[in-house]
């Protein structure tokens, strides 16, 4: 499984889902097939490339059989389409649970810790895999397709765990465009460091002072106070 702090990119095993009791024996072992499925198609784009990856390829790392890959995606088109969701659905957990993490019994959100919590997620094979689609989808319509459908579902899940991770910022008149610049920022040089391995260091503290004056108007409000006058709400 992709891993933040793991660079390296070991074979898959199925990743086993919560058994439910409205599940039979055979739905969870096909989520669990499905899921490794997925999980070795990450690992196939950050170990050998988009182009290179296959079908069968996927297949092998995954260690299932041919019938069970095509039961389940029927084409690499398919398969490309649900990595691509699966993926975004990991890093959006990502982000959230180690954002969650920084901010444990914090009165204020820790903007400073949480610009450098998410810095890291952008060192993760999670975002390497990410640069390696939106690069890919330049000659590849059906990719650039799936990204860009996907990613507009992204966005807006995103603004929504942010304003639930932050509920005190989330009051600021420049919450949005601090999310944003935030992002676009963080990424554009995580990107720059993929391809170039330079990284200009004086922008990170910029970027936590820049917030910190955006953020002046909510000084006041707290986490756990927001939330409670919420729920009396």
């Amino acid at each position: 499984m992709l891993d933040a702090k793991d660079k390296s990119m070991p074979s898959p095993k199925p990743h086993k889902v919560a058994d439910s009791r409205d599940k039979t024996w055979q739905q969870t072992k096909s989520e669990n097939t499905r899921t490794a499925i997925l999980e070795a198609a990450l690992a196939c784009f950050y170990d050998l490339g988009y182009g290179s990856t296959t079908t069968e390829k996927v297949a092998k790392r995954a260690g299932v059989s041919r019938g069970a890959m095509l039961h389940h995606f029927p084409s690499r088109l398919h398969l490309v389409r649900e990595a691509v969701r699966y993926l975004n659905v990991k890093r959006l957990q990502l982000f959230e649970e180690q954002e969650l993490k920084v901010n444990e019994g914090a009165e204020h959100t820790r903007v400073n810790e949480g610009v450098d919590a998410y810095w890291q997620q952008l060192h993760s094979p999670l975002f390497t895999v990410f640069h390696e689609l939106r690069v890919a989808a330049r000659t590849d319509d059906d990719l650039q397709e799936a990204m860009a459908l996907d990613h507009q579902e992204l966005d807006k899940s995103w603004a929504k765990v942010a304003a639930s991770l932050f509920p005190d910022l989330a009051q600021s008149e420049d919450f949005e465009i601090a999310n944003l610049l935030t992002m676009f920022l963080l990424e554009g040089m995580a990107n720059r460091g993929i391809t170039t391995g330079t990284i200009p260091d004086k922008m990170i503290p910029w970027l936590k002072t820049q917030l910190n004056s955006m953020f002046a108007d909510v000084s006041d409000v707290g986490r756990s106070t927001f939330k409670t006058r919420l729920t009396d709400e």
